[in-house]
């Protein structure tokens, strides 16, 4: 079984599969369900029984503000509540998916602290780690957004405690959604003094001490007010009728009109290509369901063992923000991996065999002549050449005024885009080997192998296996 840090290939997207939100927004945008997120199911039932038991148990986000908030002393005497804020951003998110654009990457928590993890916190670890030569160092310039991001996200603690769970994490909404419905909820008993410690406790502001309710649809189940009670009169036990939501008309319409103005800008005005040089993981799906389907999370990239994929910024628009793409020049796809697809936890990059993987043409190799040492200098360089798994480039003889040199020549019928010859060209700055996304192949389904890439590569090996000295006239 394939490894990355000690944890099977297999289970490092397992978290993700749980999660209800992309499984819903996902297989909208998509307009098909996503199956590798169908174990979400499991979670819905587990809300309808227990309630919101997420948010306050297992969310690492949820977590992380909890550790964070536990430093904060000092806050706004008057705490703004938008607690139905949650509830609209989920229902643009919605919205938008059916309109065609996919947003969930600004909002989903897990996304954003998995992401968080590969674009600060990772990079950290990795140049910590190449002080003692045990990893290569790698420069996220992404970096920068991501960590304004999630400062953004803690910083709100200053306002009340949990704010962002409490008012703008819209899967904290749709489990509160769920919660409504929950058999189990916490309830008041006879006998409470209205001591307001309840009140204080809670880190959503679910509990009204006056009316002795508690909102479920708040209420994360993190036992804190039970715990505080002195008298003892929050009991955690069955309760059967629904609680009810209330949103305004008004937020509503808004909400709608926003999703209808900014879903097909962001598909159009604001999008922006890389001059062919936008060049995506091997297996990924064509470019306008890639941009839906994949959730921005970073675990491809984490994973790259060349730390080849790095992450966009408006290379692919703004809603391309944060997703993969193979920069040859930091590290090139090896032959012999397949796991940034191993990893997708929504199939963005296909699950694709090890062998059909080398098959998938994610561009082409063009060489600079201006630039290479062989063209440019009529020096001897074979690197580009050596480096090639695929024999995709060749050094053949080429008589310039009656002296013979050896060039280097791609064939593009064989070359898949791996862009090692990029990686290991010798020469400073700029390499003088570019991969292009010229020819690309991305598929929804079906096989990247055919017969004629097969008998290409078959009459590659045949020339290599000539004996040197033996000239090819090309």
């Amino acid at each position: 079984m394939q490894t990355r840090y000690g944890v099977p290939i297999t289970f490092q997207n397992l978290f993700f599969r749980f999660d209800p939100l992309i499984l819903i927004v996902v297989s909208i945008a998509y307009r098909t369900i996503i199956s590798t997120a169908l174990l979400a199911v499991f979670l819905v039932v587990a809300t309808l029984i227990f309630g919101r038991f997420f948010c306050g148990f297992i969310c690492p986000l949820g977590t992380t503000i909890d550790i964070v908030d536990a430093f904060i002393k000092k806050r706004l005497k008057t705490q703004p509540v938008f607690k139905n804020g949650k509830y609209l951003i989920l229902l643009f998110l919605i919205v938008s998916a059916a309109l065609g654009a996919s947003f969930l990457h600004f909002f989903e928590p897990l996304a954003i602290f998995e992401r968080s993890l590969t674009l600060i916190f990772f990079p950290a670890l990795v140049y910590l780690g190449s002080l003692f030569t045990l990893v290569p160092t790698v420069a996220y310039q992404e970096s920068a957004i991501a960590l304004l991001v999630f400062a953004m996200i803690l910083g709100l603690n200053f306002l009340s405690p949990r704010f962002w769970c409490r008012n703008l994490c819209p899967l904290g909404g749709l489990f509160g959604l769920i919660s409504k419905f929950s058999i189990f909820k916490f309830s008041f008993l006879e006998g409470c003094t209205q001591c307001t410690v309840c009140e204080k406790v809670c880190p959503t502001g679910a509990i009204s001490f006056e009316a002795a309710k508690i909102d479920a649809a708040e209420c994360i189940d993190c036992l804190r007010c039970q715990y505080e009670c002195p008298q003892d009169t929050i009991k955690y036990k069955t309760a059967l009728v629904p609680t009810r939501l209330d949103l305004r008309r008004r937020h509503l319409i808004t909400t709608l009109g926003a999703s209808i103005l900014i879903a097909p800008l962001a598909k159009t005005l604001l999008h922006q290509k890389l001059a062919g040089r936008l060049i995506r993981p091997p297996g990924s799906i064509p470019e306008s369901d890639f941009l839906n389907v994949c959730i921005h999370c970073g675990k491809c990239m984490k994973t790259c063992p060349t730390n080849g994929l790095q992450p966009c910024i408006l290379e692919a628009g703004v809603n391309g923000l944060w997703t993969p793409r193979l920069v040859s020049r930091i590290g090139g796809c090896e032959n012999n991996c397949n796991m940034c697809g191993q990893v997708c936890p929504t199939s963005a990059i296909r699950k694709l065999p090890l062998e059909e993987k080398t098959y998938v043409k994610m561009g082409t190799a063009v060489i600079d002549r201006a630039r290479c040492i062989a063209w440019e200098q009529d020096k001897v360089c074979l690197i580009c050449d050596e480096a090639c798994p695929y024999n995709a480039i060749n050094s053949l003889n080429e008589t310039i005024h009656g002296t013979t040199l050896l060039r280097p020549f791609v064939d593009e019928r064989i070359c898949t885009g791996c862009g090692l010859c990029e990686a290991r060209c010798p020469i400073e700055g700029r390499s003088a080997v570019e991969i292009y996304s010229i020819g690309e192949e991305r598929k929804h389904h079906g096989s990247y192998i055919t017969e004629e890439k097969v008998n290409l590569r078959a009459c590659e090996e045949k020339v290599e296996d000539i004996p040197s000295g033996f000239i090819i006239d090309n």
